[in-house]
């Protein structure tokens, strides 16, 4: 019998697969702390890493197997740390793209058509005053260029519901995507998709060379008309850039899910209203969460059955079992 720790009180439906083996989880919405997880990781089997794990949390499991991120983004898990002691990282991508592209195409909806204005101008003004035709008009999609920051699966799930909606989709990628561009969509640089889209993106993952990729520089390129929608990292956004940008109007407006210092966000986005806010819910449904749950107890029984997981991050690592 194995002993698997879960970081975070996560939806648990999904691992009954794992009934057998030991699960040890956190009450739902809560997490273990620090102190709790050094206690538990020397004897942990597999780790469901919701939450950060560094090097001193990864150096505490003495006899860990294998490491599965709880999502697509690994940038909160120090994989150097975990290859140089031969623990397999994976992370469970394909359960995080539908709800993640929706998330995004629901805020290009809200911010196109003005819909968390009109709702609390609904709530608070009189009716009256906010009927008519030609009153705050918003933006259509049809036609409008949306520019997608990273082609990888949600960037393309989002690019696939933009052109259902008329949009022409615009594209930066390491190398061009002949599958797109049999599509339609273009591959463009990172300058130009910035200057010509009337929606942008981002779905590009956390690296050091994505750090502060939309800069200022980048942000002054865009259209005033122009949006930015945020459902990736937050310090893939220079954050301070954007708040002046927001804040005079340099831009139309913005919409993030995710944050650099999150859970604790920049006050100054609080205090602007064209900025839409979520906090970090991109891929926050049930369904989502049950299907995290089943694609890290496949990695994690495949793992202990000496399998090669899907999804393995760090394929090095593997290199130390066969030396």
């Amino acid at each position: 019998m194995a002993k698997v720790i879960v970081t975070y009180g996560v939806p648990a439906d999904g691992f009954s697969a794992l009934a057998g083996h030991e699960l040890v989880i956190p009450p739902s919405g809560a997490a273990f702390s620090r102190e709790e997880l050094l206690g538990l990781l020397p004897e942990a089997d597999a780790v469901l890493a919701c939450t950060a794990l560094d090097s001193e949390l990864i150096a505490a499991a003495k006899k860990l197997r294998l490491i599965v991120c709880y999502g697509a983004g690994y940038d909160a898990i120090d994989v150097a740390a975990a290859t140089a002691r031969g623990i397999p990282v994976v992370n469970t991508p394909e359960c995080v793209t539908q709800p993640t592209a929706e998330m995004a195409i629901a805020m290009i909806t809200a911010l196109a058509r003005r819909i968390t204005e009109l709702n609390t101008l609904m709530h608070t003004r009189p009716p009256r005053e906010l009927f008519g035709l030609g009153r705050r008009m918003g933006t259509s999609l049809e036609g409008a260029v949306l520019g997608v920051v990273g082609m990888g699966r949600i960037g393309g799930r989002v690019a696939d519901f933009g052109r259902l909606m008329g949009m022409r989709v615009l594209y930066t990628a390491r190398t061009p995507k002949p599958g797109r561009d049999a599509l339609g969509d273009t591959h463009v640089t990172l300058e130009e998709l910035m200057a010509q889209s009337d929606f942008v993106t981002l779905h590009c993952p956390h690296t050091p060379q994505t750090q502060g990729l939309i800069s200022r520089e980048m942000l002054a390129r865009m259209k005033p008309a122009a949006f930015l929608i945020n459902t990736a990292r937050g310090p893939i956004v220079d954050e301070a850039a954007l708040i002046e940008a927001l804040r005079t109007h340099r831009i139309a407006g913005a919409a993030l899910d995710v944050f650099a210092g999150e859970p604790d966000i920049n006050p100054a986005f609080a205090a602007l209203d064209n900025v839409l806010l979520t906090p970090h819910a991109g891929s926050n449904t049930l369904h989502a969460r049950n299907e995290m749950a089943r694609a890290a107890s496949r990695r994690i029984l495949d793992r202990l059955a000496g399998r090669i997981p899907e999804n393995l991050l760090n394929p090095e690592a593997l290199s130390h079992e066969s030396a």
